[in-house]
């Protein structure tokens, strides 16, 4: 099973900004365990509020995972695929990318650190770029099946 696909952007973009958002999570996993390597400001329910996005955000991917199976990859497939519309791709056609970044804006509020602010919006911008090629790369595989699927269901939520 082919397990990484094609970038539908710059693949430096495309790779940089996955970190970026990996990064994030890693930093408020490290918090989570006592280990601060940048401070960490908080204001009055951080911890609450990053925690329900948070659960939500895991709530959605694990969802969208299970929902496409075999068909997850990272990047475009060169091979044939499924196109997917049951599930939870009824209220959302990327609830992957949405519960990707629920989990870093939970990560943003967590650390409430410019830096960990600075990567987050980098990566949420770069999965939006990313969704855009995949959308486009939808077009041209699926068709006006696709572009049906785009009238009804919305890009996020």
């Amino acid at each position: 099973m082919e397990v990484i696909g094609k970038a539908t952007i710059n693949p430096f973009i495309f790779f940089t900004g996955k970190i970026a958002g990996y990064l994030t999570w890693f930093n408020s996993f490290l918090i989570l365990c006592g280990i601060e390597l940048i401070e960490k400001q908080s204001f009055y329910l951080s911890h609450y509020i990053a925690g329900f996005i948070l659960f939500v955000g895991l709530l959605f991917t694990m969802i969208s995972l299970v929902n496409l199976g075999k068909s997850t990859r990272l990047g475009i497939p060169s091979n044939d695929t499924e196109f997917k519309t049951n599930g939870i791709y009824k209220i959302s056609r990327n609830p992957m990318y949405v519960g990707f970044n629920l989990i870093t804006i939970a990560s943003i509020i967590y650390a409430c650190h410019w830096l960990v602010f600075a990567l987050g919006i980098y990566s949420l911008i770069t999965y939006h770029l990313i969704i855009k090629g995949e959308e486009a790369f939808m077009v041209k595989r699926f068709g006006e099946v696709y572009k049906n699927y785009q009238l009804k269901v919305r890009r996020y939520l």
